[in-house]
């Protein structure tokens, strides 16, 4: 600004006057602008992007014009104006910024405060921004826009900054900005929501407006048509809240309530923002609509469901509105995309604060149905927002976890128990592991009540719901943890899970007449063959992972039987599908293996704890056997009776040494489960063999090796396997059948970092040799079947006749002559397919058997290696490296020595007397197993072997010198035998252990 004392254009000197003849050839120059750099600055980052960077900017305007300062009346105008033009300003954050400095700006310079200074007047104030905000005619539309915005945002801060009702309240200032929001509003439908949002927060802030003002507010509100709008709804009613006993028009909504419960039906049409409503006297009026559609949702929603959730009589329901507006409205299946997609918004907002009691009312029938169809094809268009409401979901049951139960109640209510299958999710299985404990019961409850009444149409039907819904039992069995003993929550999950063992076996053994919990005696859906073997295979599964959930892993299995025997005895309800003639052998089995349950399961109340574990696996072997039974299993009686010499010598024994001859038989009947491809035999035999470890004796250990030494062909099956045996194994249920890596193939061992060039060559003749076998069968079978058609190979005999192959001069014998040499050729040709096969499935088989023979041998290995026996295991395993030709076997032999080794230390000990010459002659052995030509984990394992014996010679009175010599003459072997194939890192291997032991085998020879 200009001082009075400035002189423009100081450095130019003026002769004359201004008529002088001298003078006339001067042009006119423009005066001089002095220009406060510091406050274009400050209008600069008014409009800047960054929030601190504005809110500084306001601070600086608002301290140069501070009142401390007074500036002169003409300054405020002028810094009123240029404050007040800003706010029409599109370029960056303009509008943001100019609007704080101006509601600023008008607090401190429009209300007196007793001191004489000049004040703004509110009318002049008005007055500026109608005329600084007007949009002139000829506009374009984006400068006309403009200018309405900053029309809204120069009301919105003459609002916020209270100069309409401090000092004194002025009604006709309140009207005369109410009327140009209300005219916004009208005159451009894409404004109105941004209207009604200024005067919502007006209403929230008390010291702006007081009742009279609010009493104006809906008579303009009122007279301009918007009252049955969204904007007018949210205004109604948080005027209602804040200001009660102010006076609003009547006769708009029933008891001046639009959240009354006759209102339902109206107001769901206004939120949705349909472009018809009605006025007073029940006529239609048109209300224009949003300009355009927005992603963002309508404020108005928040404030209706917000006042919903508390409950006031004669007020809606939140259920009966959300049901109308967004289920039955939003959610529609005639709704626009663009609706729906509001819809999921308001889902999103509401999963995260509704108290658990309201939580399933916002699951409705079309929610669930349009977020299905959108989650079931990335090509949808709400497929991304779908994704996201389902996460919002998962994270809400990750705070309240009991609310997966009535997620999952409603999915299976409205019929979407296939859920996962059609939106390709696993949202099912993700709800069952994040349930707690006190949820399961309410989840298992209507898992059973659908598996008892599925309701399908037809009878397969019936068995895919009863088979999905046994699959989702079955994974929340394995998903969830068990609390521990002691834990309150573990009488509820025993509750849950024996209910749903209950379910399976209910159906899988007995045919239900009527279900007992049932008050009507409804009678259950009829359960097909096809579905009860599903049921058996299922319950299988859930015993597989339940016994290995406790400490007492017979508890679930003694608990199925015993439910099912006395299921047995309510024949008016459940009528048993295993009819047995009272005096057959397998009745009397059985009969004598409840017996021997029984009294196993009271010794074990009062048995010591060196007892206990015995008579709880054998309780857990003879539950299980007993249940294989009534499987079908043919095997399972045999196994019944074997047991039971075993249970007699364990009753008969006065120490667990007497057992120890008992053993070999438990030996053999834990090899017998684990032949068998289920899951949960593996896991039985386990349970089993690591209670019994200490008991198994040199025989027992011996028939375990002799599984590893059997060669993994069919000569190897049939040699192990009975025929019964193999005839069994079909009856295996499928779903506990445990996958495993069926082996790789020679050229898969070939290929390993840990296979020996040698080895690599060895598997690529046996591939050759395959591949030449393949070929000359293939060549047979083409000369078979070219002597049946009497033809040639055109490489054969190119000169050949067409007559020699033609069939139009044969008779009808010729040609069902040559139909019967057709059936032989291809006859044998299947033989041979079959034969393959057959091989195939019999290396599989022993492949699968050996390597849970290995398990067990590492159980025994982990708990038994200080055991003299153990020593018997070292010289087979490296020998099954340097015999297989499958990976899983050969690493987890290798793991078995490497573990091996690790445990034993110099320190330690054998129990029972070791000659040190049996270790000494053990040692060559091995050395001499090193010599033979095999893979590099052959001359690994060789090399722990050789070490572990080492360390066990040594600490079991052996001298340290006769283990250098023994290793000494291999040297000289391997320098001067060609056809030795030791690798070099068996003697590094040595030499890393001397040096590492160096220490301590120096100790030791002081202490001797």
């Amino acid at each position: 600004m200009l001082g009075k004392a400035e002189i423009p254009f100081p450095n130019i000197k003026h002769h004359g006057s201004l008529t002088g003849k001298g003078n006339m050839s001067l042009k006119r120059r423009r005066e001089p602008i002095s220009v406060d750099a510091q406050i274009v600055e400050i209008y600069e980052d008014l409009a800047n992007e960054n929030e601190e960077i504005r809110l500084k900017a306001a601070h600086a305007l608002l301290t140069k014009v501070s009142s401390e300062k007074s500036p002169s009346l003409e300054a405020l105008q002028k810094i009123l104006k240029r404050l007040l033009r800003g706010l029409s300003s599109s370029r960056k954050a303009a509008r943001l910024g100019f609007s704080v400095a101006l509601t600023e700006f008008l607090r401190e310079h429009c209300i007196s405060d007793q001191i004489a200074r000049p004040v703004l007047e509110v009318a002049a104030v008005i007055n500026v921004l109608e005329e600084q905000t007007r949009a002139s005619a000829g506009v374009s539309g984006q400068e006309e826009r403009d200018h309405y915005l900053g029309r809204l945002f120069g009301s919105e801060a003459i609002i916020k900054s209270g100069i309409l009702s401090l000092p004194e309240p002025s009604l006709a200032h309140w009207k005369r900005v109410l009327d140009l929001i209300f005219d916004l509003a009208k005159k451009k439908s894409w404004l109105r929501e941004e209207c009604g949002w200024v005067l919502c927060a007006a209403l929230k802030d008390s010291h702006t407006i007081n009742s009279t003002y609010v009493e104006v507010l809906f008579q303009r509100l009122d007279s301009a048509g918007l009252t049955k709008t969204p904007e007018g709804v949210g205004l109604w009613i948080t005027a209602q809240q804040a200001y009660p006993d102010s006076k609003y028009p009547k006769h708009v909504w029933h008891h001046g309530n639009p959240l009354h419960r006759k209102e339902k039906a109206s107001l769901a049409r206004i939120l949705k923002e349909t472009s018809t409503n009605h006025d007073t006297d029940g006529k239609a009026k048109k209300t224009s609509q949003r300009g355009t559609w927005t992603s963002r949702l309508h404020f108005s929603w928040d404030i209706v469901f917000q006042a919903l959730l508390k409950d006031h009589p004669k007020q809606l329901a939140f259920s009966d509105l959300w049901i109308e507006a967004v289920d039955n409205g939003l959610f529609a299946a005639a709704s626009s995309d663009e609706r729906k997609y509001w819809g999921f918004l308001l889902f999103q907002k509401h999963v995260q604060i509704l108290p658990i009691a309201s939580f399933g009312e916002i699951l409705g029938p079309n929610f669930l149905r349009c977020m299905i169809n959108q989650l079931a094809s990335a090509e949808r268009y709400l497929h991304r927002i779908a994704e996201k409401t389902l996460r919002t979901i998962h994270s809400r049951i990750d705070h309240d976890q009991q609310l997966a139960s009535v997620v999952i109640g409603k999915l299976i209510a409205q019929g979407h128990a296939n859920f996962d299958h059609i939106t390709k999710t696993k949202t099912i299985e993700k709800l069952l592991s994040q349930a707690n404990v006190e949820s399961l019961g309410d989840i298992i409850s209507i898992f059973c009540q659908l598996i008892d009444r599925p309701d399908a149409r037809d009878d397969r039907g019936t068995s895919a719901t009863r088979q999905l819904i046994s699959d989702y039992l079955v994974s929340l069995v394995r998903s969830t943890s068990s609390p521990g003993e002691g834990d309150p929550a573990m009488t509820e999950y025993h509750r849950c899970m024996s209910a749903i063992t209950t379910i399976f076996l209910k159906h899988a053994y007995f045919e239900v007449i009527t279900d007992v919990n049932d008050v009507f005696r409804t009678p259950v859906t009829p359960v097909s063959c096809v579905s009860r073997d599903m049921f058996k295979s299922r319950l299988m599964s859930c015993l597989s992972h339940l016994i290995v959930k406790l400490d007492n892993s017979a508890y679930y299995p003694y608990e199925v039987v015993n439910t099912i025997r006395t299921y047995e005895t309510q024949k008016d309800i459940y009528t048993p599908l295993m009819s047995l003639d009272e005096g057959s052998d397998v009745a009397r089995m059985i009969r004598k293996g409840w017996k021997t349950v029984d009294k196993l399961h009271k010794d074990e109340q009062s048995a010591d704890s060196a007892k206990i574990d015995y008579l709880r696996a054998f309780k857990l072997l003879y539950t299980l056997t007993i249940l294989q039974v009534y499987n079908g299993d043919a095997d399972a009686v045999s196994i019944i009776d074997e047991l039971q010499s075993c249970i007699q010598a364990l009753f008969a024994s006065k120490s667990l040494i007497d057992f120890g001859k008992a053993s070999e038989t438990l030996v053999e009947i834990v090899l017998s489960l684990i032949s068998k491809p289920s899951l949960l035999f593996k896991r039985l035999a386990q349970q089993v063999f690591s209670v019994c470890t200490s008991v198994v004796n040199a025989n027992g250990l011996q028939s375990i090796i002799m599984v590893l030494e059997t060669k993994e062909t069919l000569s190897g099956q049939q040699a192990i396997f009975e025929q019964e045996d193999s005839a069994g194994d079909s009856d295996v249920v499928m779903s506990d059948v445990e996958e495993i890596d069926g082996g790789a193939s020679p050229a898969e061992i070939a290929q390993s970092p840990n296979m020996s060039d040698a080895a690599s060559t060895v598997d690529g003749q046996l591939q050759d040799d395959n591949s030449d076998a393949a070929d000359d069968e293939l060549a047979e079978f083409d000369a078979k079947l070219a002597q049946a058609l009497g033809t040639r190979r055109l490489d054969e005999d190119l000169a050949a006749k067409e007559e020699d192959s033609s069939d139009e001069n044969m008779d009808d014998e010729q040609m069902e002559a040559l139909d019967e040499q057709l059936e032989t050729v291809f006859r044998e040709r299947k033989k041979l397919t079959s034969k393959k096969n057959e091989k195939k499935e019999a290396k599989e088989t022993m492949v699968l058997f050996k390597s849970r023979v290995l398990e067990l041998l590492e159980i025994y290995i982990k708990q038994q290696y200080l055991n003299h026996q153990a020593l018997s295991i070292v010289l087979p395993i490296i020998k099954l490296v340097r015999a297989t030709s499958n990976k899983q076997i050969s690493e987890k032999a290798c793991n078995l020595v490497r573990d091996y080794l690790k445990l034993y230390k110099l320190k330690d000990q054998l129990n029972g007397s070791v000659p040190p010459e049996k270790v000494k002659s053990l040692l060559q052995a091995v050395h001499k197993e090193a010599m033979e030509e095999g893979s590099n984990a052959h001359a690994n394992a060789c090399s722990q072997a050789s070490l572990l014996l080492t360390k066990i010679y040594i600490s079991n009175g052996g001298d340290l010198s006769d283990v250098v010599s023994q290793y000494a003459a291999t040297q000289l072997i391997f320098l001067t035998e060609s056809d030795c194939h030791l690798r070099t890192s068996f003697f590094s291997d040595w030499l890393n252990w001397c040096t590492s032991a160096r220490k301590a085998l120096a100790e030791r020879s002081k202490v001797i």
